[in-house]
């Protein structure tokens, strides 16, 4: 049967235009289908020769690894050899084919008729776009997720993080029990251990930019009625970039890409957001002048009119350079906030009102509600919650849907004693040594509002009530058994919003705590918008409160060899645990230019003595003197892209 039945374009044409009897004799073509990885599936018979995924893949996505081969009438779409297909937006592949060639390979492991599924309107979680997205669940189970246009944001297409990393929802160790000590325990039991201990006053509270904008209310309001410390940031250098970029002027649309005739772009911005890389081709189309500032290989390095290599720590310079130039007409900043510090941002919205009018600045980030988390706690914060933890004032920190040993490892090596309680979806790196652990509903299973890099908040609708099949017939169950026989069995977990109400219940604080959260949502939320609608903006007068602070302090760039994160396009927190997209990440190591060094590994050393060592790769394309690491040998060793490092070479 074909994956395509229901939504197949040219079954639909057929029937529409009458021809309900066909009959064809001679010889069919038959072709042999490629293997293409683990998330497109290829049945060649099925094509028509109409030429829309090649058109879509080369001349729009800018990939060079499918095309056309043959002639005539034997011509064959797809790779030069078996092997998964490298670009980031390959999976609307099987959204532009018409018949069913390309089909969604994930979507058919879980497959059910497409009429059977129920569609939600979400928004994608993983990266600060917020492109629409339409879940499709059903029998409990989210099976699939595809693009719903949204004029300004995303028109036609989404990238394969934001189509295949819902998967998270269904990994294998994700949280489902709540734990004390890592023992299972009842929720009751693990709530009122831990309201006790918020009652002793002894508590400090981390929210999270991946988070909704209610569950981060829904815990600030409860550490202001406990008058506790709150961030929504654990490191204050992520912290201080934050609010950067809220203090920027609203960012444009990424659609209003196209429309900008010199448009600078710094870091690799198409790791960051995938789909970024659809409005430059787009506009380098209509003839605008792309400048790079990079160093990692980029996609755009041979449509730019300049392309610059260089180190981190000398971006901000060759901006500044750029900016220097007489420009008079409107221009673009596209910023990848992984690449730069807070000093660039700072520098660069100081500048922007002596800019021609019509220029702006959209800086990009993988985490999906940064406004919305940070906007009550980003100025200091981080910074005096570190310090009642490394107190006397804090021994305990309960943290929403981030892993603070995941943002700062040497600084916990050396605060080993302090208890830490999470609230998460996710298994991160304490769940297991957490003192307490509450699973909560996914980002999917509960509605949800974020504000996306434009500040612009939109809705998420629940997309389904997560259930598991009963196999066999348990009348007891249900009335009617499920067409492959058995009954669904409901495993709803509460949402942040409810565990901190049971908490405010339970410390006999739950009208104060309405209070408060009730005040702050009508402050925030001026006009909240409704699952479907585009979206309203967060008000100017809000952003301005964040461009009265002070620079941040510049960092030491004097040494020789610079770190920068390696990252892949489908790396982000959640879609790291989408094992289809997982299994396309590269293999753990650290990167340099070729011809830079002849050792096999590489040690790097921690501010603390403890050191990591890492096997050492050839990267085509990168900076000199750089060494790119991932993000968790970063946080591992307490570096930030741009830090200088004393590398010690290995054979």
């Amino acid at each position: 049967m074909c994956d395509e039945g229901g939504q197949c374009h040219l079954q639909n044409m057929t029937v529409a235009s009458g021809h309900a009897y066909r009959e064809y004799e001679a010889e069919k073509r038959r072709y042999q289908s490629q293997e293409l990885g683990p998330l497109i599936r290829q049945e060649m018979n099925r094509c028509i020769t109409c030429y829309r995924c090649v058109r879509f893949y080369q001349d729009l996505a800018g990939g060079e690894d499918f095309g056309v081969f043959g002639s005539r009438d034997r011509v064959f779409f797809g790779r030069l050899q078996d092997g998964p297909l490298e670009s980031p937006l390959a999976g609307n592949l099987a959204e532009v084919c018409p018949t069913g060639v390309f089909t969604d390979k994930v979507y058919h492991q879980d497959y059910l008729r497409p009429w059977d599924l129920e569609e939600s309107t979400g928004i994608c979680p993983h990266c600060s776009l917020g492109c629409n997205t339409r879940p499709g669940a059903a029998r409990g189970r989210l099976r699939r997720v595809r693009q719903r246009p949204h004029a300004e944001i995303n028109p036609y297409f989404l990238c394969d993080r934001g189509r295949y990393g819902f998967r998270y929802v269904a990994a294998e160790n994700r949280p489902r029990q709540a734990q004390a000590g890592g023992r299972s325990q009842d929720f009751d039991g693990v709530l009122d251990r831990l309201a006790a201990r918020l009652a002793e006053g002894r508590t400090a509270f981390l929210g999270s930019p991946r988070e909704d904008l209610d569950s981060n209310l829904a815990l600030f309001a409860l550490a202001r009625v406990l008058d506790a410390p709150f961030a929504a940031f654990f490191e204050p250098w992520e912290e201080a970039k934050a609010r950067e970029i809220l203090a920027l002027p609203r960012p444009p649309a990424p659609a209003s890409i196209p429309g900008y005739e010199e448009i600078l772009v710094i870091g690799a911005v198409e790791r960051v957001a995938p789909t970024l890389p659809l409005f430059l081709r787009e506009a380098q189309r209509r003839g605008a002048a792309i400048s790079l500032l990079r160093c990692l290989p980029s996609a755009f390095a041979t449509l730019a009119v300049e392309d610059h290599l260089l180190p981190p720590a000398d971006l901000l310079d060759a901006a500044w350079d750029w900016l220097g130039r007489r420009h008079h007409r409107p221009f673009l900043l596209l910023i990848d906030t992984e690449s730069v510090g807070p000093e660039l941002l700072h520098l660069l919205r100081r500048e922007i009102g002596t800019w021609p009018d019509g220029s702006g600045i959209l800086p990009v980030y993988r985490q999906a509600n940064l406004p919305g988390a940070s906007f009550y706690a980003v100025d200091g914060h981080a910074s005096r919650l570190r310090a009642a933890l490394a107190g006397n004032d804090c021994d305990h920190l309960l943290a929403l849907g981030q892993d603070p040993q995941e943002m700062d490892l040497p600084w916990w090596r050396r605060h080993g004693d302090i208890d830490l309680s999470l609230i998460d979806h996710r298994h991160s790196l304490s769940w297991d040594g957490a003192w307490l652990t509450l699973p909560c509903a996914a980002l999917s299973e509960r509605p949800g509002l974020y504000y996306n890099g434009e500040g612009r908040l939109q809705a998420a609708a629940a997309a389904y009530t997560p259930a598991r099949e009963e196999r066999r017939w348990r009348p007891e169950l249900g009335p009617f058994p499920l067409a492959a026989g058995g009954a669904l069995r409901e495993e709803v977990l509460p949402s942040p919003m409810a565990l901190c109400r049971a908490l405010a219940e339970r410390l006999e604080l739950s009208e104060r705590w309405q209070e408060r959260l009730r005040f702050y949502r009508d402050f925030l939320l001026r006009a909240a918008p409704r699952p479907g609608d585009p979206g309203v903006f967060l008000p100017e007068e809000l952003r301005a409160r964040f461009r009265l602070h002070s620079a941040p302090p510049p960092r030491a760039t004097d040494q020789g060899w610079s770190v920068c994160r390696f990252s892949h396009y489908g790396e982000e927190e959640l879609a790291d645990s989408a094992r289809e997209l997982h299994s396309l990440a590269p293999a753990r190591a650290a990167w340099i230019a070729p011809g830079q060094q002849d050792a096999r590994h590489i040690r790097l050393r921690a501010a603390d003595g403890t050191s990591r060592t890492l096997p050492l790769r050839a990267l085509p394309g990168m900076a000199a003197e750089v060494l790119a690491i991932p993000r968790a040998e970063l946080v591992f060793l307490g570096l930030r892209p741009g830090d200088g490092v004393e590398p010690e070479w290995l054979d």
